[in-house]
């Protein structure tokens, strides 16, 4: 017989409001990966470049760059707002037709009429002017297309888009494409080369960065920061999500901030020693493992006693974070093998 007098407590406070963006995981913590890709983009569209990718492991924090960050602060470092497009690839395994792609490119485009039964070549006359209207929104003649889970794209989906590019170029409109992809995409330009899609390689692949994860202490300490002064909930009450949630222990001195050491030695010391992969941790880790602790401390427990560096071990172990480094791990064992 079970004693529910030895239940563990629910890992969410009674008195905590069920829409607080830490309970429904709807917040995003800026990080300095995301300050380097929106600078790394912000270059390219200086140079004008035709297309250019974004690389790295997943649930590094890619996509929610991408949601959360990117136009905003493009728009903050180009002076003016940038028109742009973000289209989240949903693979088709094999199975796209060019109907089906311009209708997911227009749906993307907030065209009111994305799902209307209309041609191929209906839906791509809807889609060019959508664009060239966009562009002009923008006060110039560029438009961005960020393509999200490019890694699913098929050589076909990239043949249509040089077309797409080609016309655009018509009619003066500079369309740059970014693609946001998977570790796996780092060879794809010399493959699709390989494989005949040469041109597509060198319009869109030849430029790429690589999105890296938390790698040093400052890293995390800059990112955990943000729970103490970079977030507010409720909406203009200018209280961080530390001392809304954590008001006793806010008092007595604790920040997030200071965290950063015991996280980075947790998740570092989960991996075991056998571990020969990157130390370039996935930002699923941190906010995983953050809202465990902070919920915890919401909940009355001692926050002096679950921030010990044992307690984020625990934590930490018993996230999926090995599972996820594993994976890491392997995609840069691939990355040197090609390199050879």
């Amino acid at each position: 017989m079970v004693d529910p007098n030895s239940s563990i407590p629910p890992l969410i406070p009674s008195h905590i409001p069920r829409d607080h963006p830490v309970v429904t995981r709807e917040y995003s913590l800026f990080t300095l990966s995301i300050d380097d890709m929106i600078n790394c983009i912000a270059n390219w569209l200086d140079d004008q470049v035709d297309g250019a990718t974004i690389y790295g492991p997943s649930r590094f924090g890619k996509s929610n760059a991408v949601d959360h960050w990117l136009q905003n602060l493009l728009s903050e470092r180009h002076g003016g707002y940038v028109p742009m497009v973000i289209w989240s690839h949903i693979d088709s395994g094999g199975q796209s037709s060019v109907g089906r792609f311009y209708a997911h490119l227009l749906d993307a485009s907030k065209h009111e009429m994305a799902k209307a039964a209309k041609s191929p070549l209906d839906r791509q006359h809807m889609l060019i002017e959508r664009w060239i209207w966009m562009a002009h929104q923008g006060g110039g003649k560029f438009l961005v297309l960020v393509i999200d889970e490019a890694q699913s794209m098929t050589q076909r989906e990239w043949i249509w888009m040089v077309e797409l590019h080609s016309t655009l170029e018509k009619e003066q409109i500079r369309l740059c494409v970014i693609s946001i992809a998977s570790l796996q995409f780092y060879d794809e330009p010399l493959g699709m080369a390989l494989s005949g899609g040469a041109h597509v390689a060198a319009r869109f692949m030849l430029e790429s960065r690589q999105f890296h994860g938390i790698r040093t202490v400052e890293d995390l300490n800059y990112v955990l920061s943000g729970y103490d002064d970079a977030t507010e909930w409720p909406p203009g009450s200018g209280i961080s999500f530390t001392a809304g949630l954590a008001p006793d222990a806010w008092a007595e001195g604790f920040r997030m901030g200071d965290q950063a050491e015991s996280l980075m030695y947790a998740m570092t010391a989960s991996l075991g020693e056998s571990y020969k992969g990157p130390i370039d941790f996935p930002m699923k880790t941190v906010t995983q493992v953050s809202r465990n602790i902070l919920l915890r401390i919401a909940g009355g427990a001692n926050w002096s006693e679950v921030t010990k560096r044992e307690a984020w071990l625990q934590v930490v172990s018993q996230s999926s974070h090995k599972a996820l480094m594993a994976v890491v791990s392997a995609g840069a064992h691939n990355r040197v093998r090609a390199k050879q």
